[in-house]
């Protein structure tokens, strides 16, 4: 089985934060840019009940368990099981089988 190589790193969009380019194991590549430029996340300083808040305000979102979008890396990452993104990557390369690199 091939692992698939995906690449975090900051954005030069001016509204987000964040780009993720997705390995696809073929010569194709997915990028999804995510996290709202200075906002804050759960991995940078909001509590469990604005977490929970979050949850609920975007588990109705059209693509949230769509990993080919921007708010299910959102979800995974900045508002993950841990505060630490290090964690969340490490959950994250589990649930994909991936290496995730982060360049941020």
């Amino acid at each position: 089985m091939v692992v698939k190589t995906h690449i975090l790193e900051k954005s030069k969009r001016k509204s987000s934060e964040y780009k993720i380019t997705m390995d696809s194991g073929l010569s194709t590549e997915h990028v999804h840019h995510f996290g709202g430029k200075g906002a804050k996340t759960y991995v940078s300083s909001r509590t469990d009940k604005q977490k929970n808040a979050w949850i609920s305000r975007h588990k109705k979102d059209k693509n949230y368990n769509q990993k080919h979008s921007g708010i299910y890396h959102a979800r995974k990452l900045l508002w993950g099981p841990s505060k630490s993104l290090k964690k969340n990557i490490k959950i994250y390369e589990k649930e994909h089988n991936s290496k995730l690199i982060n360049r941020t």
